[in-house]
């Protein structure tokens, strides 16, 4: 039984989970969108909402959050200059999953993890 067990194992270790992560929400942040499978988009997702939050706050504690989990300036620029502007009007939900169907070769759940923008930024 998974009771009260917190996030997704991925078939990985603890170091290659945790950078299989922290590759995909820094390609979400430099794309706006990655294709990949329902759950390591499920498992992604939730870390990216935490990593916009701070960057919205932009606090010093945020921001070494931020460097310790993207370990990429130019992400980090990135971010921190867009969460201001791209998700001002939003206080949360800044990504959307969309389902693509079963993948040809493994039949994976295919899915686009994408950030939501405001009406009036939409790129």
């Amino acid at each position: 039984m998974r009771h009260s067990v917190f996030g997704r194992k991925l078939s990985r270790t603890k170091n290659e989970r945790r950078r299989l992560l922290q590759g995909l929400a820094r390609e979400l942040i430099r794309r706006g969108s990655i294709r990949t499978t329902m759950a390591r988009a499920k498992a992604v997702r939730p870390l990216v909402e935490k990593l916009v939050v701070r960057a919205k706050k932009g606090t010093s504690a945020g921001k070494s959050a931020i460097k310790r989990v993207l370990s990429d300036k130019q992400t980090e620029k990135l971010l921190l200059g867009d969460a201001q502007t791209r998700f001002a009007a939003r206080g949360s939900g800044f990504t959307r999953i969309i389902k693509l169907g079963p993948r040809t070769g493994d039949a994976a759940e295919e899915a686009i993890l994408q950030f939501i923008y405001d009406k009036t930024n939409q790129s």
